[in-house]
């Protein structure tokens, strides 16, 4: 796989074969927090986008949003054969960001949209794109010294818990970053925000490499979905935990379907 991307970026195409065997495609971006927003790479970004990185307080924080829109824009661009700067995104029913329109006057609309849905942490941003498919990706910072069992009423279905508890002391914040990305992930890929219901569903599986989604409630509302979708943790940078979900049957390109894209 190769990515068409901005000069001086440093993007490259993730090796997934689940998810590439689908069609669905995963890049990481490595952030060059040296630029400043008159790169000449920026200029592609909307009115919007601009503004949305300028109100960031810290400079690391306006260049993580300006570098990932490029690059969201170079890929998507490379799919649709819209140039970057025509590419327009709106929201749908739900509040998910898809793509609409383009904006330039000889701009031609594909027959579909990809689906597109991005996370950013640290040093890292993840890109998922594809053609007929729902995304969601996640990447978080996995810090150790963070108080994340805090955090496990919020995160851990029952299962998640137990099965956590049983592993040795050392494995264990890592093992709580690996069901926060993948339950980040299969929230986005669906549309709906975290506050769904993290402890509903548990996504640890009894020694297999890849995530196993069991809805553990029967209150979750999003239960049927969620088992619709599949989820691969990612092979990133040490000191992260990623993850990237899917949904496993084909959707309807944008002009026939209420929602297609994520982020």
């Amino acid at each position: 796989m190769t990515a068409t991307a901005a000069p001086d970026f440093d993007v490259c195409a993730l090796d997934v074969p689940r998810a590439y065997a689908v069609g669905v495609e995963v890049f990481r971006l490595k952030f060059d927090f040296g630029l400043t927003l008159d790169h000449p790479a920026f200029v592609v970004l909307s009115d919007d986008e601009r503004a949305r990185a300028t109100r960031y307080l810290r400079h690391e924080d306006t260049l993580r949003h300006a570098q990932t829109r490029v690059i969201l824009r170079a890929l998507l661009a490379a799919r649709t054969g819209v140039p970057p700067g025509e590419l327009r995104f709106e929201q749908d029913a739900t509040g998910r960001p898809r793509l609409g329109p383009p904006s330039g006057p000889r701009s031609t609309q594909p027959d579909r949209w990809p689906d597109f849905n991005v996370s950013h942490s640290g040093h890292y941003a993840l890109i998922a794109i594809a053609a007929r498919r729902k995304v969601g990706i996640d990447i978080e910072v996995a810090r150790e010294d963070k108080n994340w069992q805090a955090l496990t009423p919020a995160v851990f279905a029952p299962r998640d818990e137990a099965q956590v508890a049983a592993l040795p002391a050392e494995r264990r914040a890592a093992a709580f970053y690996d069901i926060w990305t993948a339950k980040e992930a299969l929230l986005k890929a669906l549309g709906v925000g975290i506050g769904e219901g993290m402890t509903w569903f548990s996504v640890l599986g009894d020694g297999a490499r890849d995530p196993h989604v069991a809805v553990d409630d029967p209150r979750a509302r999003n239960g049927h979905a969620l088992m619709q979708l599949d989820v691969v943790w990612l092979d990133v940078p040490a000191g992260y935990a990623g993850c990237v979900a899917w949904s496993r049957d084909m959707v309807a390109p944008a002009a026939e379907a209420s929602s297609t894209a994520d982020t």
